[in-house]
């Protein structure tokens, strides 16, 4: 197959080292004392674990430990990779409730996860408390939720006469999708959905929530209010905000791989493929499905794309969607969204695996007057190429693909160089 230039390149350029790829000792702790004096942890029933990039964001594969010296604090030590940046959060196995995560914004400066980058040598990592809540909340606010139901109803989704509709949230309920926080059909208005339940949050700190049709979440992103100390009672809002019946719209998804290719993160040659999932295409209980494949072509090998018939949406409701390797390898980034504005075939932006569009920096080391090391992340498809002008024409730098360094000549004449993949 005949080679497609990928025009990548660095928009700056990185005078750090590159850390050995080698393992180091990491210990995780977080400190459960507010937890369990609020009643949301059991120290003698409940365990607790770490999950994050560097397990798959498992939520059983890394355990931790009740520490013997501060029984406050949960700990375990785990084998990652020096240099690299994984992001990652704690989270809750409650008895009779299930995985309780951190929420969302308890990375550094509001970051969605906690991260660091992984030292050179064996680190223990700074106390922390989980979901940042260092001290017992003892504000208590009735807050009233409404929903309309009558898109549901028309559309067959929802019974009124045996249907259910829950709310769960971080504050209300640690997202736990037990049923107990009911909303009920008013009095007054026969197509909504209403209930009011006592929260405890600080004030000014943020509730997220969701609700939940027939054991089903809604698929858009969380729903968030802020909390006060006087009663509070939520605007109106429609189930997963369809405020039409859903109809048919042809969705076409694309996403270039050119540098996941490069970086040996995806091999079609050797069977991977790439899906686009997530909520115009679930089952029972709303998990979204795999089986949309995503397909390239001989001029654009790099570029996979393909058009879905969505029936799941209508003007004023929010698609999540991800894209997937092989089945399970699922983006870092978080879910991507688009907003249905009406029922016209949609065309996605192109977008790029986890949104990497670089193959990242060239880094410059002077040697003598007339040679220089360049160096760079390498990548079993990553190669060097270079020019007498931005315009070209560009060569190959012979010698360079799958390597991370090249010493090249350099003279009174401007020299060009970049990274490009397949």
């Amino acid at each position: 197959m005949k080679r497609q230039r990928l025009l990548l390149l660095s928009a700056s350029v990185l005078l750090a080292a590159a850390l050995p790829a080698v393992a180091v000792n990491v210990t995780f702790r977080v400190n459960m004392s507010v937890q369990t004096a609020m009643g949301q942890f059991n120290p003698e029933t409940d365990l607790v674990f770490v999950a994050g990039s560097f397990n798959g964001w498992s939520t059983t594969a890394s355990p931790l430990t009740r520490s013997q010296s501060e029984p406050d604090i949960w700990e375990g030590t785990f084998n990652l990779t020096a240099g690299t940046w994984p992001n990652y959060k704690f989270v809750k196995q409650v008895f009779g409730v299930g995985v309780v995560w951190e929420v969302d914004g308890v990375g550094p400066n509001g970051d969605q996860n906690r991260w660091f980058q992984v030292p050179p040598t064996d680190t223990v990592l700074p106390v922390v408390y989980f979901n940042n809540i260092t001290n017992v909340i003892t504000n208590h606010v009735p807050v009233t939720f409404r929903v309309n139901m009558s898109v549901q109803i028309a559309q067959g989704s929802f019974n009124p006469a045996t249907g259910t509709l829950a709310v769960s949230g971080d504050a209300i309920d640690n997202w736990a999708n037990l049923g107990t926080h009911l909303l009920t059909q008013s009095p007054t208005n026969s197509v909504l959905w209403e209930g009011t339940f006592q929260i405890t949050n600080a004030v000014g700190a943020p509730v997220n929530y969701k609700f939940i049709m027939n054991g089903n979440w809604e698929t858009r992103p969380n729903r968030t209010f802020i909390m006060t100390n006087v009663p509070i009672v939520l605007p109106i809002v429609w189930f997963n905000d369809v405020t039409n019946v859903a109809v048919p719209i042809p969705v076409t998804f694309t996403v270039n791989m050119g540098v996941a290719m490069a970086r040996g993160q995806f091999n079609p040659d050797n069977g991977d493929f790439v899906e686009a999932r997530g909520s115009f295409l679930t089952g029972p209980g709303g998990a979204w499905l795999g089986g949309f494949v995503l397909t390239n072509s001989p001029t654009s090998p790099i570029v996979y794309s393909g058009t879905f018939l969505s029936t799941n949406h209508a003007p004023g409701s929010t698609m999540l969607y991800q894209f997937v390797i092989n089945g399970n390898t699922w983006e870092t980034t978080g879910d991507r969204t688009y907003l249905f504005t009406s029922t016209n075939a949609v065309v996605l932006p192109v977008a790029f695996l986890n949104n990497v569009t670089s193959l990242g920096a060239l880094n410059w080391t002077p040697l003598t007057p007339t040679s220089a090391e360049l160096s760079w992340q390498g990548g079993p498809r990553v190669r060097l190429q270079s020019a007498p002008a931005v315009t070209g024409p560009w060569q190959d730098v012979p010698n360079t693909e799958n390597q991370n360094s090249a010493v090249v000549n350099i003279g009174s004449n401007r020299a060009f160089f970049r990274l490009v993949g397949p």
